[in-house]
């Protein structure tokens, strides 16, 4: 069976706005708690590790490494653990066909939302 299913929804930005304006430049932005140091990204507004509620902004240098991964006929996707964060984070591969184990945040294709990640050999120079 075959469905078609459109759906059209806003994401509140709020408190988050800092996160969202540097995903859209490609840059990763982490929320780290001030009462435990515990870091994640993407950001939550209540640290997951101790409840704190105040956080303060870290930059990340948005390289992850894969943990899993899963290829669809619309593309691939990925559990990453971005450098510098405490949890983990499903992202979009945008350049599917690489198979390399890590990569760097990507501004989303197409102003499309969500986290990319383009694929790259971990030695690789960004400087």
């Amino acid at each position: 069976m075959k469905y078609r299913l459109t759906l059209d929804y806003t994401v509140p930005e709020g408190t988050l706005a800092p996160y969202f304006d540097a995903l859209r430049q490609g840059q990763a932005l982490a929320a780290q708690c001030t009462s435990c140091a515990a870091t994640s990204f993407p950001p939550r507004p209540i640290c997951g590790a101790c409840g704190g509620r105040e956080m303060n902004w870290r930059d990340l240098t948005g390289r992850a490494g894969v943990v899993r991964r899963t290829d669809t006929e619309n593309g691939a996707f990925a559990l990453v653990r971005f450098d510098g964060a405490d949890g983990l984070a499903t992202v979009a591969l945008a350049n599917p066909a690489e198979r390399q184990a890590a990569g760097r945040l990507a501004v989303p294709p197409d102003a499309r939302p969500g986290l990319w990640l383009q694929l790259e050999n971990e030695d690789d120079d960004h400087a």
